[in-house]
């Protein structure tokens, strides 16, 4: 086999198994992020009180906003929560299924809670506001749960490019296997003449 055969075949080799162990990197952290921890991925926990939260000029520059996370154990219907500063408005809505139970959307939230409210950060300015419910709560930004699928998204990619990458040398390989030839060295046979005996004698 040709070396350039043999050096595309075993560069093919290692770029399509990086690939494929990349792609299912990338599949595995896709599935963590369906069954995501929210206590690690809070930003704030609360209690069943009026509590006083800062929402800070960071959060505020974030894109999505804050999701109102409770124990599963809760009914919809029988939670309520507030969030408001002097001016006494509030932006946040709790939408529960006809029955009252369970909050809409109830089936993709993590085991143990329910996603039950959203703060858009596009209608709180930075300050102190006024926290007021009758659960304990945790308060998780969105871009965290987003950040955990884009970088899913792009590991599976990214796998799935490299892997190709990969194939294409495994076929540049076989193709110069069957193509090329290594060259043979030209061995070079001579014939020589024979040198008469020497028959020098004394005359």
């Amino acid at each position: 086999m040709h070396t350039a055969g043999k050096i595309f075949l075993g560069l093919g080799l290692l770029i399509t198994l990086a690939g494929v162990g990349l792609t299912f990197a990338g599949g595995s952290s896709l599935s963590d992020a369906e069954d995501w921890d929210v206590e690690e991925k809070s930003d704030f926990s609360g209690t069943a009180r009026v509590t006083t939260y800062s929402f800070s000029e960071n959060v505020e520059l974030d894109f999505s906003g804050l999701i109102v996370m409770v124990s599963d154990d809760v009914r919809c219907d029988e939670f309520t929560f507030t969030m408001t500063n002097e001016s006494g408005e509030d932006h946040v809505t709790i939408d529960c299924e006809d029955d009252g139970e369970k909050p809409r959307g109830w089936e993709d939230d993590p085991d143990g809670w329910y996603h039950m409210a959203t703060i858009y950060t596009d209608n709180y300015s930075a300050g102190e506001y006024t926290i007021e419910s009758n659960e304990d709560y945790q308060l998780v930004p969105l871009s965290q749960l987003y950040q955990d699928v884009i970088v899913g998204f792009s590991a599976v990619l990214g796998g799935i490019s490299t892997a190709c990458g990969g194939i294409c040398f495994l076929l540049l390989g076989g193709i110069f296997a069957l193509v090329l030839r290594e060259p043979k060295e030209t061995q070079i046979t001579g014939s020589g003449s024979a040198l008469p005996p020497n028959n020098d004698s004394d005359s």
